[in-house]
């Protein structure tokens, strides 16, 4: 097996460290993994929201320069991917499971539990407005930018700079030597920690989404069994469908689940408070533009508040810590587009589709919240997870969408993790996609994060959750910040660049 044990092993190393103290004391560990968590979001809360918001400039910049008309692979490249079908790809990898998990409850929460720092009254139109804002700034531009601005550093540096294989290619442009052996592996290794620890995290939030639809059609009430058996049965969908092929298993899911999430909001927008959503999401998304660089910024410094650290850090932690090789992902199925539409596909459109959803599914959760249907209480009793199949349950033949939405959850999860297994695995074994060895270390990752969801959810739920993405996105943040900069420099050199793209598919 031509593994890179350099890449692989540490990872598994610490997996495999944390299972077995987990199992000689369970306590412990998880008074360590807290202790661990406050430190990274006090001491680096404000290093997650400053290269958050330097990323959303870093693509404004690209966009609108002359770098923008390079096409990735060189002028003479053909497309991989259809513009089609590589929208549901960027779709069904980035948006996962997290979006529908966090669609619902998150906005309810906002709505009946805001900052204290802030003055605003739990359930008052202000609540209303405010979590619809904060929802389009953790779901819409700046997660999609996140992911965006790695992923096309990868691209050109892969397919017009004919760098290698690695998240290495992507920060040379700032480190010299990192193409070097060593440095190459030591960078590709904090991918790897980074995105397990993400995938941990979004496997955990599916397993709950998924768990709490089975309780909605049942009617029992879901246990750390089912928990289990649903973490079982994901895993083992994800890993034989990314030892399948990186484009055959992902593709078919995806375009069958962008069908499904398309089909689920029109229905909910039609059969929900079709006005009231509407007006929500304009007015929020108005008042969200206007204060995005405040909002962006928002730490609660001095006010005793947890609110930012547990809300907006965690969750661009999240997205952070699946950036490098979702990025890589994302790049690597990009071949043959140019600069800005990689920006306006992945970036635009993502960030559009993640917005109509938050708008539709957020909008009609906070309107039942406000009228009669308490979903905040029974995500206190059920947990946050119950929230989106209670809101579905309260509209108009609602019932029926309540089996569709958890087939979307399982489709949603599996198509991340297929895709992001993938890389993890081109990463961390030097061969062929179709060699054994390839598909061993595929298995590896998947039974190792799958078990790690579970023993995660079973004893921490939703903190657990947070608290993987926080430790994950540390060393991510850092990686993403040297691509950004990479990729400024890279722009500047946009006419050698394009040249160099078509002399290169010449020879």
């Amino acid at each position: 097996m031509k593994i890179r044990k350099t890449v692989f092993y540490p990872t598994v190393i610490i997996i495999l460290m944390f299972l077995a103290c987990y199992m000689v004391s369970p306590q412990r560990v998880n008074e360590v993994l807290d202790a661990v968590n406050r430190f990274f979001q006090q001491g680096f809360g404000w290093f997650y929201l400053a290269v958050s918001l330097f990323l959303v400039v870093v693509s404004g910049i690209v966009l609108f320069s002359g770098f923008g008309k390079t096409r990735i692979g060189g002028e003479e490249a053909k497309p991989m991917l259809s513009t089609g079908n590589w929208f549901t790809v960027v779709l069904c990898t980035t948006i996962a499971a997290g979006l529908i998990f966090w669609g619902s409850s998150e906005p309810v929460y906002h709505l009946m539990e805001p900052p204290g720092f802030l003055g605003i009254e739990a359930g008052s139109y202000e609540a209303s407005v405010f979590s619809m804002t904060t929802m389009f700034m953790h779901w819409t531009i700046t997660p999609y930018a996140i992911y965006s601005v790695p992923a096309l550093m990868f691209a050109v540096a892969v397919y017009n700079q004919k760098k290698a294989f690695s998240f290495s290619s992507c920060v040379s442009g700032v480190l010299p030597r990192a193409d070097r052996p060593l440095s190459s592996a030591v960078i590709d290794s904090m991918c790897v920690f980074a995105t397990v620890m993400g995938m941990i995290a979004s496997l955990g939030q599916g397993i709950l989404s998924i768990a709490g639809g089975l309780s909605e059609i049942s009617g029992k009430e879901s246990s750390r069994m089912t928990w289990v058996l649903i973490g079982v049965f994901i895993a083992i969908i994800f890993t034989i469908s990314a030892c399948s092929g990186v484009l055959k298993g992902i593709k078919w899911i995806s375009n069958i689940n962008t069908v499904f999430l398309i089909c689920l909001m029109m229905l909910v927008f039609a059969v929900g408070p079709t006005m009231y959503i509407v007006q929500l999401a304009m007015e929020s998304f108005g008042i969200y533009l206007d204060n995005f660089f405040t909002r962006s910024l928002m730490i609660g410094a001095g006010s005793g508040s947890d609110w930012s650290y547990f809300w907006t850090i965690a969750t661009f932690a999240n997205w952070m810590a699946w950036a490098p090789i979702t990025g890589m992902f994302l790049g690597k199925v990009s071949y043959g587009h140019s600069v800005r539409k990689f920006i306006v596909i992945n970036l635009g459109a993502g960030a559009l589709s993640s917005g109509l959803w938050i708008s539709i599914f957020g909008g009609t959760s906070i309107y039942q919240q406000l009228h009669g249907t308490d979903l905040h209480g029974k995500m206190a009793l059920q947990g946050m997870e119950s929230a989106v199949y209670g809101m579905l349950k309260a509209l108009p033949a609602g019932r029926w969408l309540i089996p569709v939405l958890a087939v979307t959850v399982v489709l949603s999860v599996v198509t991340a993790a297929d895709s992001t297994t993938n890389v993890l695995g081109d990463l961390c074994f030097l061969g062929d996609e179709k060699d054994r060895g390839m598909k061993i270390v595929k298995v590896i990752w998947g039974v190792l994060i799958g078990g790690m969801a579970i023993l995660l959810i079973c004893s921490q739920g939703v903190a657990g959750i947070k608290m993987m993405s926080v430790i994950g996105g540390l060393p991510a943040a850092a990686l993403l910040l040297l691509s950004g900069i990479s990729l400024l420099k890279t722009a500047r050199q946009k006419g050698s660049l394009g040249k160099e793209g078509k002399r290169e598919q010449q020879q």
